[in-house]
């Protein structure tokens, strides 16, 4: 592993077994993911924290990320879910993990989604979120992840935060942003496509046109990065699912793409010691694979490039 080794993986916190030692002499970073409402509880919970726990003693705290749940975790209107994110804040603090991901969980139906304010529900989130960190008394950032317009399975959508736009107004202290390069490429693929298909856009909860790098305008505000590719978007009309974590070769977006974004983040990440945690879809996650293909491709993008 060298210094500036700023990639990482992840896996389910819940699972012993997914976490392997030899990891850390491979890569620098490491996130502790939990996907469910179901994780939050019993021994599932006490499982995810002696996970979490080791992972911080394999890598370090300040190279340990946390992934808050993604399913059926909304802290707006469930006290529970709210009250494990304090606790979440407070036990990351104590690790020294620095940053703790979660999505905004505003989940609609898609076609509930045009009856929504997103600016409202927005709003309403970004309150909620400020009374947790207040509560929490802790100094762990906590970073919102930017989401696609259309859920993998194409019948839903967390629309709240998918633009470079929805981000550049939040000012609120221990507020920071991981940027899903694999969410927001599958935005702006989608966003193109919309723009030639006046019936499909319709259909979105949000249009606006965007472009694949844009995010680099809020790049200060970035404190984490995912990275992955994707491989089709989801339409409801074809009944086309879009699968997530596959390698950049397997995308609709050219592969050129996804070096030129690398490129970018690698530079910010190894500058300030950022994480580039790779999401990468596995067919057995005790035997990874697919993830070591995708560090082999992302040294050689790097390399090439005088950055290695």
């Amino acid at each position: 592993m060298t210094a500036n080794n700023v990639f990482g993986f992840s896996f389910y916190a819940i699972y012993d077994n997914q976490l392997q030692s030899r990891y850390k002499d491979i890569f620098g970073k490491v996130e502790a993911t939990i996907f469910n409402r179901e994780d939050l509880m019993g021994a599932a919970w006490d499982s995810v924290w002696t996970n979490t726990r080791h992972a911080v003693e394999l890598f370090g705290g300040r190279n340990t990320s946390f992934h808050f749940p993604v399913n059926n975790s909304n802290i707006v209107t469930d006290p529970f879910v709210r009250s494990r994110l304090i606790e979440t804040l407070k036990r990351s603090e104590e690790l020294g993990i620095p940053h703790v991901v979660i999505h905004a969980n505003q989940l609609y139906l898609l076609e509930e989604c045009k009856h929504q304010n997103l600016k409202e529900l927005r709003s309403r989130f970004l309150d909620c979120l400020q009374e947790v960190i207040y509560q929490a008394g802790s100094n762990v950032v906590v970073c919102l992840e930017n989401l696609p317009p259309i859920g993998n399975l194409y019948d839903d959508a967390d629309p709240v935060f998918l633009f470079t736009e929805d981000f550049q107004e939040i000012d609120i202290q221990n507020v920071g942003i991981t940027w899903d390069i694999c969410h927001y490429f599958n935005t702006v693929y989608t966003m193109h496509y919309a723009s030639n298909d006046p019936v499909f856009r319709d259909m979105l909860p949000s249009y606006q046109p965007c472009d694949y790098m844009d995010f680099t305008r809020i790049i200060n505000k970035i404190k984490h990065w995912h990275f992955s590719a994707f491989d089709q978007m989801a339409n409801p009309f074809t009944e086309t699912i879009c699968r997530e974590g596959v390698l950049p070769v397997e995308s609709c977006v050219e592969e050129s793409m996804y070096q030129k974004a690398l490129r970018l983040i690698y530079e910010d990440a190894v500058k300030s010691n950022k994480a580039i945690i790779f999401e990468i879809a596995e067919k057995d996650y005790t035997h990874r694979y697919y993830v070591l293909q995708m560090l082999e491709w992302a040294q050689k993008v790097v390399k090439e490039h005088s950055f290695l």
